[in-house]
């Protein structure tokens, strides 16, 4: 069993999610509910939670701060954060701290089962590593969003794909990579799909609307501007090697 902690200064709602759903059907067990930032940390702690459903406005500490403070001694924990507060800060500070998911007031039952249960296949897959992840891996946004794009630029990789396979707001998504990178997420996904262009162009004898194709663009014309105007360089004076005598030429 997968143990849960619910916090929220609302009873009615910390007990109505722990009272409306079976959760031992979900292999879950809800260990305690708390009404309090303080009284979270300390349950989350002795109960050694491995998921923690928090409001971000409770009395005495609020959700984020506490948050953080279980992270220190419980870094496989999974969290996800519900609340009435639309502000970017606050689901800024939720996706540096590695929280999971963010949902908003009011709460949806299936929604919060989905969520809980996202958290559980998570805790599942790295139990089932062979090696623990690095910590920078485990909580990292940024690097997760980088290493799915390389992952999956060949398939034209989306803003709003990214963002279900983050479990973001695709408009938080943005300006949280935008902030951390420097680069704007388009900007990325066209430097990766560059960098696989000449991978594929200098490793391959795939035809150049073939790599096209592959990349998701619509022809090898709409591929052929868009490397030059990367590299300054056509897909075929590339692959010839121009880009090396030209290169050498600037020394």
């Amino acid at each position: 069993m997968y143990r849960l902690i619910i916090a929220d200064d609302e009873e009615i709602i910390c007990h109505g999610i722990r009272d409306a759903i079976d959760w031992h059907k979900y292999g879950v067990e809800v260990a305690a509910c708390v009404g309090d930032g303080l009284s979270l940390v300390k349950q989350a702690v002795e109960k050694q939670a491995d998921v923690a459903l928090v409001d971000i406005q409770m009395p005495g500490l609020d959700g984020l701060t506490a948050i953080g403070r279980i992270r220190q001694e419980l870094p496989e924990c999974e969290f996800i954060i519900f609340t009435a507060y639309e502000d970017f800060a606050y689901a800024k500070q939720a996706i540096d701290l590695g929280v999971m998911a963010y949902i908003t007031k009011p709460v949806l039952k299936d929604e919060v089962i989905d969520k809980v249960m996202l958290a559980v296949r998570r805790l599942e897959k790295r139990k089932g590593q062979k090696q623990p992840l690095e910590a920078g891996d485990a909580t990292s946004p940024v690097v997760r969003i980088k290493q799915y794009i390389r992952d999956h630029i060949e398939s034209r990789v989306t803003l709003m794909e990214v963002a279900e396979h983050m479990q973001m707001n695709p408009a938080y998504l943005s300006r949280y990579f935008k902030e951390k990178t420097g680069v704007n997420f388009a900007d990325y996904c066209r430097k990766i799909r560059m960098e696989r262009a000449k991978k594929l162009l200098q490793t391959t004898s795939l035809k150049v609307y073939e790599i096209a194709s592959r990349l998701g663009y619509q022809n090898a014309q709409n591929f052929a501007t868009a490397f030059r105007e990367s590299e300054g360089i056509s897909p075929f004076a590339y692959r010839s090697g121009r880009h090396e005598n030209r290169d050498q030429g600037n020394e």
